[in-house]
């Protein structure tokens, strides 16, 4: 039989046979009905849908995490080592030549296009010869089944996150198969095949909720299905992706059925701390320690969590003062910064409605009666500001030594050009054991794919979206009590856009360095709009006087002028990813019609 599988998912998407997992041709009738004849070769089949699962984290060229470098709660301090990021943030990006396009080491993230149509291919294939599949019993057939919906809406969800609304196959594409109507659907319509698919996977008898067994530990549950359904639902709502149509309440109504689910079935914020000699707050803990498989877990949280580590922290996002690194990797901006409010008022420490009095940020217009003192930038701010960032005065223990964090010039960790210094005045903390170091190189923590916390914060924003200020508020406060807050101090709503504001406020900081910030300020935008948030980032420079009290100075980062900004994906077409230019010259030459994302 002639291989006809060329254009969407076979030459088109580059993609490649199974050979290499299973030794079979998956497009040849014979073999896959052998395939599907045998038990072993059904589970072995099912595995090669689970490859490609990105890493995240630091799990991209060359340490440094692109999504968060370019966002602006970050700056990547390999900016001059003439890198991806750093041409990224010059905007030498294009469709033949981008960052997270271009082939990296085999188990690094990017190349999304390829990697991700190839999975559903491999996944609709199985999943239309599972009905009639040899398998071990009944109840294996319907686990598997439900697995595979779980990884076809996951894959799908990341393709229209980077690439916007594609088509939408779940089927096999036939020998036959006329490529010269194939025609992209609409964002909606892909988020609501996604929502389907998660649908008929929670409908299962045999998925679990939780995995409990190491043996276990990569495969899908009904949580991550709730995750991932409320994640596709906002981000069709949001304006960037609903083509005008205001889909807020399917949104709302998704988030909250996710969220209950999840909280029905045991899932719960983490709130305990287990080692008070090591951490002052669960926030803290939470991203260091590893989630523990069992039926009753300490870490209730946690829906999907990495299984693999990255390089030691310290070596490849860490501070000068611990010794045996050479890069500090991805470090906070000032932006970050601003943005977790006083402790004991409850305030945030700018005007929410308009941060900054000028276009580079280095206006702060802030929020009287917050309790914030620009002298002492550093006191009584949110928990999670010292769990998540190092700052001039902070301590690291460096082999069980407590180090105190300078920042100022002159300092043991003070700004510089060189890429194991920051260029904010800041260094990550997240996710960084409080002991890491030569002694301690691997206990850091691993990376959260999904977690109750942003299923709350989903929830929050339909809720704020449709009118809903009280419940919305509710969800904010949980998250915030959890952080730290009294409840003396509840943030209250006394409008719809007020919620909206307080819950983008509340993402930015519960959600720092996971990547959210991305992909929220982005799908914030109308598609005409540019993300001028990213358009300059700033730092602090911290000088010390005679007297060792400090001054305080607002810089700009990455650039020298006001008139050229510090990146230059704040414009439009930075959006989404472009699709790889070859493959948008096959697939205008079979269908006729244009494919490529706007502005590349």
């Amino acid at each position: 039989m002639k291989n006809r599988l060329i254009i969407i998912l076979s030459t088109l998407f580059l993609l490649s046979s199974c050979n290499d997992i299973l030794n079979i041709e998956p497009d040849g009738r014979s073999t896959l009905e052998k395939v599907f004849q045998d038990p072993e070769t059904t589970a072995k089949y099912l595995s090669t849908c689970y490859n490609n699962l990105p890493q995240k984290g630091y799990w991209y060229f060359f340490w440094n995490n692109i999504p968060i470098a370019i966002s602006d709660e970050s700056w990547d301090c390999d900016d001059a080592q003439g890198l991806q990021i750093a041409q990224f943030y010059k905007g030498n990006a294009s469709s033949n030549k981008h960052p997270l396009e271009e082939p990296n080491a085999p188990d690094w993230d990017g190349l999304y296009w390829t990697k991700y149509w190839k999975q559903i291919r491999f996944i609709n294939v199985f999943l239309s010869n599972i009905p009639s599949a040899t398998v071990e019993s009944e109840e294996q057939r319907d686990r598997f089944t439900a697995e595979a919906h779980v990884l076809r809406a996951y894959f799908y969800l990341q393709l229209i996150k980077w690439y916007g609304n594609l088509p939408v196959l779940t089927e096999p594409i036939p020998v036959d198969y006329d490529y010269s109507k194939l025609r992209k659907n609409s964002f909606e319509e892909c988020a609501r095949q996604i929502v389907a698919d998660c649908d008929a996977a929670i409908a299962s008898n045999n998925l679990p909720w939780r995995i409990t067994s190491e043996v276990e530990i990569r495969r899908m549950t009904k949580a991550i299905a709730c995750a991932i359904r409320s994640e596709a639902s906002l981000w069709a709502a949001s304006p960037r992706f609903n083509d005008g149509k205001d889909l807020w309440e399917w949104a709302y109504q998704v988030n909250k059925e996710s969220l209950d689910m999840l909280l029905s079935h045991g899932y719960e914020l983490y709130t305990h701390i287990n080692n008070p000699s090591l951490y002052k707050t669960a926030y803290e803990e939470y991203f260091i320690e590893t989630a523990d498989l069992r039926e009753n877990p300490r870490d209730k949280e946690t829906i999907w969590q990495g299984h693999q580590k990255t390089a030691s922290h310290f070596v490849i996002r860490g501070l000068p003062v611990q010794g045996g690194g050479y890069m500090a990797g991805a470090v906070p901006t000032q932006e970050l910064v601003d943005a977790y409010d006083m402790l004991a008022t409850g305030k945030p420490v700018l005007n929410l409605a308009k941060p900054y009095n000028d276009e580079t940020k280095l206006q702060p217009n802030y929020n009287p009666g917050s309790g914030y003192d620009p002298q002492n930038p550093y006191e009584g701010r949110d928990p999670r500001f010292y769990a998540s960032i190092h700052f001039n005065g902070s301590t690291v223990l460096v082999n069980g030594t407590p180090i105190k964090v300078e920042t100022f010039v002159g300092g043991n960790c003070g700004i510089s050009n060189d890429r194991s210094h920051t260029r904010t005045g800041y260094y990550n903390r997240k996710y960084m054991h409080p002991e890491a170091g030569q002694l301690r190189p691997q206990d850091d923590g691993l990376w959260k794919h999904y977690r109750l916390g942003a299923v709350y914060l989903n929830a929050a924003e339909a809720a704020a979206q449709t009118g809903r200020t009280e419940e919305a508020m509710k969800y904010v406060n949980t998250i915030r009590h959890r952080a730290g807050f009294s409840p003396s101090v509840d943030i209250k709503a006394n409008s719809k856009e007020e919620a909206v504001l307080y819950v983008r406020h509340e993402r930015q900081v519960e959600l720092c360095y996971e990547e959210y910030r991305y992909f929220d300020t982005r799908r914030w935008c109308k598609p005409d709009e540019d993300n001028t948030c990213e358009k300059f980032s700033t730092g602090m420079r911290i000088t010390r006087n005679g007297d060792n009290t400090f001054s305080y100075q607002r810089v700009l980062v990455g650039t020298l002028s006001t008139e050229t900004p510090s990146k230059m994906s704040y414009e439009k077409k930075y959006h989404l990813l472009p699709i790889p230019l070859d493959e948008v010259s096959k697939l205008e030459s079979q269908t006729g019609t244009s494919w490529q994302n706007t502005g590349w």
